[in-house]
């Protein structure tokens, strides 16, 4: 314990900034952002260590600690202020990408339940209206719940 406490009394700009690029360095192994901040924080700490050399070292950890909560804070308001736009917003929801394709159904849905073939995967569908729909009926998804499609009956008017 003596070595540590004797390392943080010299602790100097550069140890702040191997410690950065260490965080963002294991970032890559993260799959959010949970070290960047913490990371970026440590690289700022070296900038002010280095316009003011001899700041204590228990000053140093208590300002990194608040620069990366202040960060961290920081960066998570921003991105729920600004959310990421996307040419795909329903990538990774499969259920949301077939909202609006038409399908007939190959097996009619009792009690308003029932499954359907879209693509290359059966999913489990209930009516928008709760009724019965015979097989070989033109059908269209809209919504997803999870695992669950709601479909609707296409009138032969709409097609």
């Amino acid at each position: 314990m003596e070595e540590i406490i004797a390392w943080l009394w010299m602790l100097d700009f550069w140890h702040w900034w191997a410690i950065g690029i260490a965080l963002i360095a294991l970032e890559t192994f993260v799959v959010s952002t949970f070290l960047l901040w913490p990371g970026i924080s440590a690289l700022i700490m070296g900038f002010v260590v280095l316009a003011v050399p001899d700041m204590d070292w228990r000053i140093q950890v208590i300002l990194f600690a608040i620069l990366a909560v202040i960060t961290s804070i920081g960066w998570q308001r921003w991105l729920s202020n600004n959310p990421t736009k996307s040419d795909h917003p329903n990538l990774n929801v499969r259920g949301a990408s077939f909202i609006g394709r038409r399908v007939t159904l190959a097996e009619p849905l009792a009690n308003g339940r029932g499954r359907m073939e879209i693509g290359d995967g059966w999913w489990t569908v209930s009516s928008q209206s709760g009724d019965d729909i015979d097989a070989g009926v033109d059908v269209e998804v809209v919504d997803s719940d999870g695992g669950t499609l709601t479909i609707k009956p296409v009138s032969a008017a709409t097609n």
